[in-house]
């Protein structure tokens, strides 16, 4: 009987300890945003190549903006969004591109980017603001550390050079923790 009450006593317990041990554990998980995704804001807004309803690709006769989507076999979804800087066709407005989410941490694909970006990400409630300048040709930029239970807004502001160059927008990884 005394040994009865022990095991009936141990289970409450193992479920409690096991309850607990779950909340401990956490796995993330990875969402691409490929460069064209409705979630990724252009500005001034991106042109160049569009997807028809029947899934074929086409070019877009005049596209005089300073974001352009390209064709590239190696990109992950198959197209890149690019800009060289500024154009007269935008009225010289700096190309910039805006996300925002509920995130673990953010990885931007650069593949053959050259250019320096301006990377900012904020936050509105508490308002947290962290800018930095990088160099977009380390293929990835990585952004750890950030507070899933607050929406991120990131901001990547091409930085006009005494040379051209090149930043290429493949995807964004957004990484989410599993239980959220």
């Amino acid at each position: 009987m005394y040994l009865q009450r022990q095991a009936v006593l141990l289970w409450p317990l193992l479920l409690v300890l096991l309850s607990f041990l779950a909340t401990l554990v956490t796995a993330d998980v990875n969402i691409t945003l490929e460069d064209t995704a409705s979630q990724i804001i252009y500005s001034p807004p991106a042109c160049g190549l569009t997807l028809t309803p029947a899934g074929t690709v086409t070019q877009s006769q005049i596209c005089d903006s300073a974001w352009r989507i390209i064709a590239a076999g190696d990109a992950s979804g198959g197209t890149l969004t690019t800009t060289s800087g500024p154009t007269n066709g935008t009225g010289g407005l700096i190309p910039q591109l805006f996300l925002s989410v509920r995130a673990r941490a953010l990885h931007v694909k650069t593949p053959s980017s050259t250019a320096i970006v301006n990377v900012s990400v904020s936050t509105v409630n508490p308002i947290v603001t962290v800018r930095s300048e990088l160099n977009s040709s380390l293929e990835f930029i990585s952004i750890v550390g950030l507070p899933e239970e607050d929406v991120t807004t990131l901001s990547l502001t091409f930085v006009e050079s005494n040379f051209t160059t090149l930043l290429e927008i493949d995807s964004i990884v957004v990484t989410i923790s599993d239980n959220k």
